[in-house]
């Protein structure tokens, strides 16, 4: 699961297969044609992203630990007042701690073995969700360049394309109303990064909110968005994430691939009915244009919206990124890695007094 990573909520994926572009399905296009194209729609529409594991927090694995410490306690305190010798006092609470390391190593492995199985669905279903993506929207641009119709069935077929696209439209605005709109702004710390990119944004894209804040049920806490991307025509929403490996102020490891945080957080996200994308920090930082284009195809692959992307088809595409374990962003940290590329923009002195939550 390489960055940059795009989600498509389930009902988004469901309406581009129930509704393809007209382009895709115009009647002027060949039956071959047609049968590349659902080639390619089929692996992208068709795909289940995985659900998260039920799996016990890492927190309450430390109460095994508690419990064995009083337990043991308890134990040994109960083995004396019985008038056992020393050595017969430190042979039970030897097997008992023996017990007790058992059962945790079990639980730990278990849950382990669950999130392991889980970051491979997820790594399997993002990369053929991404290939698809870039597949079908390639194969939709060469249609779109190559394709010519008779002079005398034009205005028929743009009349019937007309329709087709207005009801199109009407139905995903109609989806869009499901979209879960914030609660407001947030006022968590923003990333070193955050502004210089927000600058990019509002370039291309009309309706861009920083920070916005979305409740989560059940909870007094909330989820900010580092970026909320609006395609006004359509309501379309994208949550725009930039990941660090760790924070600046106490280096502690962020969006680790080995960590289950950002899982939850993007399940909630796609219930909301927002896609989510995700870049690395130093993405967003020395390639903003190449990820402005990311996010102009992926409303182009929903919406069929391409004013975006013509602004930016001469830029490169942007390139994969591997992302870390906990391990590696300690490593990161230790080495001040984020300085390598924050201080070529002038942002590396802030590195050390901004950090993000």
């Amino acid at each position: 699961m390489n960055y940059p990573i795009v989600f498509y909520p389930k009902l988004v994926r469901q309406f581009c297969h129930q509704y393809p572009l007209p382009e895709a399905s115009s009647s002027c296009a060949t039956s071959s044609q047609l049968q590349e194209t659902q080639q390619f729609e089929q692996p992208v529409v068709l795909l289940t992203p995985p659900q998260p594991p039920v799996v016990l927090p890492v927190k309450l694995l430390w109460l095994i630990w508690v419990f064995w410490l009083y337990g043991a306690i308890a134990l040994g305190l109960l083995a004396i007042s019985w008038g056992w010798l020393w050595w017969e006092v430190l042979l039970v609470v030897a097997a008992y701690s023996c017990l007790i390391a058992a059962a945790y190593s079990y639980v730990f492995g278990c849950r382990q073995k669950l999130l392991s199985r889980y970051k491979q669905q997820v790594l399997e279903y993002n990369q053929q969700n991404i290939l698809s993506h870039q597949h079908l929207y390639s194969n939709k641009q060469q249609e779109f360049s190559s394709f010519k119709v008779e002079k005398e069935g034009l205005q028929t077929g743009l009349k019937s394309a007309k329709l087709e696209w207005d009801s199109r439209n009407r139905s995903l605005k109609d989806l869009m109303s499901l979209r879960v709109s914030p609660n407001g702004t947030s006022q968590a710390r923003q990333g070193v990064s955050e502004q210089l990119f927000l600058q990019y944004l509002q370039q291309y894209f009309e309706e861009v909110v920083q920070a916005a804040e979305f409740k989560i049920p059940s909870s007094q806490r909330s989820y900010s968005a580092d970026f909320t991307v609006i395609h006004t025509p359509s309501g379309l929403g994208i949550d725009v994430e930039i990941d660090e490996p760790y924070a600046g102020k106490s280096k502690k490891p962020t969006h680790c691939c080995d960590a289950d945080s950002d899982m939850r957080r993007n399940q909630l996200f796609l219930e909301w009915n927002w896609i989510v994308v995700r870049f690395t920090e130093k993405q967003v930082v020395q390639a903003p244009l190449s990820c402005c284009k990311f996010l102009a195809i992926a409303i182009a692959f929903v919406t069929g919206d391409r004013s975006y992307l013509k602004q930016l088809e001469t830029e490169p595409d942007l390139l994969s990124v591997k992302p870390w374990t906990t391990r590696e962003a300690r490593a990161m940290a230790k080495s001040n890695y984020r300085l390598t590329y924050l201080s070529e923009f002038g942002v590396g002195s802030a590195c050390n007094r901004v950090s993000k939550f």
